[in-house]
């Protein structure tokens, strides 16, 4: 049943474009050959396309390996197509397919020293090349449909696509359908005879009805890629440790002069308040909290504190005031400041190597 749908779908399309190209005897011009190409690469598949190569090898008695003439492109079968049919190329069409039987020769030999057996594993952009050339396959057939109804039967291809196509495939109908439309849109402006012969059975009318197809399968194309990209889950990040967060910080560890030693950096992530003391400037500060997430450090820089109320004074009498900052209680701390006579100052959040980690509270 399937094998008598494919007949049907194949004998559509060439009522469409025309039956395969007749080139026995036949030196083909540039043009000729890019129309010749054309045609195959709309109406036959990459099986197609290893068939061709496997009869042209068979007609010249050339023994070859599947894996060898199924490495290069589609177009290498086509090409090999032409030839069993009786084609004559001109000199820069010969070298390109001599390019093409000088790769087989070599993939042949390679394989031949090659002495364990190769895997073959369809790589993940292959499945999204197949998988996309399926769906092109169903809009090529709503296509088909459309001109041979004289352009009255419409098709979404948006319904067609649903559940099938995804952002990555999206981007190979799109790049198909693009050059579809760059060759209808050519035929409206071209004066080239011999392509306008090859598409004669064809008006301007309706090559710009084609045209506004291609828009439509492009846009629709668009619309899915553009939702995937907002259904997408941001990626989420591995939290850092304590230690990673304040692994580039720079600090005071330790001073004689006052006798002070600073807490572990790492003490910092979380903190509700963490009290410093420059040991250059005589200058004690705090940092609040900004919300309940606590403090954290970025770099050598406190982040995420309320910069109105973390605020730094200078001390005239340190040796009196920075023991009640280490004994003293939470509701104590916030008499501390209150009574140092001097201008208070907002802290910008760096850290440097003449600030002692006083103190942090939890």
């Amino acid at each position: 049943m399937s094998l008598k749908i494919r007949r049907s779908a194949e004998e559509i399309q060439e009522k469409v474009t025309g039956a395969e190209p007749k080139v026995q005897g036949k030196e083909l011009s540039n043009i000729e050959m890019v129309q010749a190409l054309n045609w195959y690469a709309n109406n036959r598949d990459t099986k197609s396309s290893l068939k061709y190569a496997n009869d042209y090898f068979k007609k010249i008695k050339k023994a070859v390996s599947q894996s060898a003439i199924s490495s290069p492109v589609a177009t290498f079968g086509f090409l090999c197509r032409l030839k069993t049919n009786g084609a004559i190329f001109n000199e820069s069409q010969e070298k390109s397919f001599r390019k093409f039987i000088d790769y087989v020769d070599s993939y042949i030999e390679v394989e031949h020293e090659e002495v364990r057996p190769k895997v073959n594993v369809i790589s993940i952009q292959d499945r999204v090349l197949e998988k996309s050339r399926e769906v092109i396959g169903d809009l090529e057939g709503a296509f088909d449909d459309y001109i041979l109804s004289k352009y009255t039967k419409t098709f979404s291809p948006l319904a067609i696509m649903d559940g099938k196509v995804k952002a990555m495939h999206s981007v190979k109908i799109i790049e198909f359908y693009k050059k579809r439309r760059q060759e209808f849109s050519y035929l409206l402006i071209t004066t080239e005879a011999d392509l306008l012969e090859g598409y004669s059975n064809f008006n301007k009318v309706q090559l710009k009805k084609l045209i506004a197809v291609c828009d439509n399968i492009i846009r629709d194309c668009m619309k899915i890629s553009d939702e995937a990209k907002v259904t997408r889950k941001p990626r989420k990040r591995k939290a850092k440790s304590p230690e990673q967060l304040v692994s580039k910080i720079i600090y005071c560890d330790e001073d004689v002069t006052y006798k002070l030693k600073s807490v572990e950096p790492k003490e910092i992530i979380k903190a509700s308040q963490l009290w410093i003391f420059n040991t250059k400037n005589r200058k004690l500060g705090v940092y609040h909290a900004q919300d309940p997430q606590g403090l954290s450090v970025k770099g050598s820089t406190i982040i995420n504190f309320d910069e109105d109320k973390s605020v730094t004074k200078t001390l005239r009498k340190p040796d009196e005031i920075l023991p009640q900052v280490m004994k003293a209680g939470k509701v104590a701390l916030r008499k501390v400041l209150e009574d140092v006579r001097s201008v208070e100052i907002c802290l910008t959040g760096r850290i440097n190597k003449d600030i002692i980690l006083l103190r942090v509270i939890k």
